[in-house]
């Protein structure tokens, strides 16, 4: 018996060497699968995804029906993932559709929020479906099931506003290459998400009108170097060059704005207030105050040109960049270890607290 064991596992080498160095089986994408592999495969993915994504947990700040995320996973979808997989209204390019597998049209029946999530997180391998490009934002794929899960809702119109901040954004018949200039209207670029008054769309991006030139073109300097990670920056800023990067930021910082934050659903903003005016000398809380205001005539300025502002942020970004700065990734940006340590004592409830505090504090 064990003979006839032994000479089996042989036969099964020589086959399977056999076949690895033979290459039987033709890998062509100008040649449909065998009858079934096709089927097989696919219902492999199906099950790997579900397994994986059922034990995912929506975090606390995300709420998938926000407008202002669903319009900012419609943004990082046109930048991201339009190329390959068309959009609503928008057929796909030839060259893709030779794929194999093609990238399909999408639908918002073909997964739930927690698998679109675990997708766009992690991608697929031998499919060329990429992983999220800033590799351990793992707030930042959200935003795009939250848009998936919305996706059969939209048309091309609503999704051009959606996505570039008006209707005709997008002014090709179908998905064009080259890059987005000539596809996209160039003055869309940081509008479509920031708004052309730089006060985020309503919470769909972070608000920048009013920031300082020199903290603008530290951070756009940082995304395009990957000193900062972020799947929705990082793409559009690595082309940008110095004189690009100057522009925006002398654009942002030139605009004067009334900043009102949307406030999270939780947190307390008078324990936050206290916590962000004197820090907490048990836990080694240092005050943000000390740093992020105090100057301006409202006094919720930054002292320091390097320092970003805070007071009127929407606390959804507020509550991401604090659990970023303490969990990770953190910027290796300059001063960027002064927040993480800073970040490193503050529990879930501080970070609440602070971001409901500084979402609700407003220009006089």
């Amino acid at each position: 018996m064990r003979r006839y064991i032994l000479a089996s596992l042989a036969a099964l080498a020589v086959a399977g060497a056999a076949f690895f160095f033979l290459a039987p089986y033709n890998i062509a994408a100008s040649v449909p699968h065998l009858p079934g592999v096709a089927n097989i495969l696919h219902g492999y993915l199906g099950n790997a995804v579900a397994i994986r994504a059922v034990s995912l947990e929506v975090p606390r700040q995300v709420d998938l029906e926000d407008p202002g995320l669903i319009r900012l996973g419609a943004g990082h979808f046109a930048t991201g993932c339009l190329t390959c997989h068309g959009g609503p209204g928008i057929p796909r390019n030839p060259v893709v559709e030779g794929m194999r597998p093609a990238p399909p049209m999408l639908t918002s029946e073909d997964y739930d929020a927690k698998e679109f999530f675990w997708i766009a997180r992690h991608g697929f391998k031998y499919t060329g479906m990429p992983a999220w490009p800033g590799k351990e934002r793992d707030d930042e794929p959200w935003a795009l099931a939250a848009f998936l899960k919305q996706y059969d809702s939209f048309d091309r119109e609503s999704f051009e506003i959606a996505a570039y901040g008006e209707a005709g954004g997008y002014n090709s018949a179908g998905v064009r290459f080259g890059g987005l200039p000539g596809a996209i209207k160039p003055e869309l670029a940081c509008a479509r998400c920031h708004g052309e008054d730089g006060l985020g769309r309503e919470g769909t991006a972070p608000k920048l009108a009013g920031q300082s030139e020199a903290w603008l073109t530290t951070v756009l300097t940082a995304y395009a170097e990957g000193h900062r990670e972020s799947g929705f920056m990082e793409p559009l800023a690595a082309p940008l060059g110095d004189a690009a990067i100057s522009g925006i930021a002398a654009r942002y910082a030139g605009m004067s704005a009334t900043w009102q934050g949307n406030p999270l659903a939780f947190g307390d903003p008078e324990r936050g207030r206290e916590l962000a005016a004197q820090g907490s000398e048990h836990d080694d809380i240092p005050s943000c105050a000390s740093c992020h205001e105090g100057a301006g005539a409202d006094g919720l300025a930054p002292k320091r040109p390097d320092t970003p502002r805070i007071a009127g942020q929407d606390g959804y970004w507020i509550y991401n960049w604090l659990k970023m700065y303490r969990d990770g990734p953190v910027p290796s940006s300059p001063r960027a270890h002064l927040m993480e340590a800073a970040a490193k004592p503050l529990s879930d409830e501080d970070i609440a607290d602070l971001a409901a505090w500084y979402a609700a504090r407003q220009d006089g």
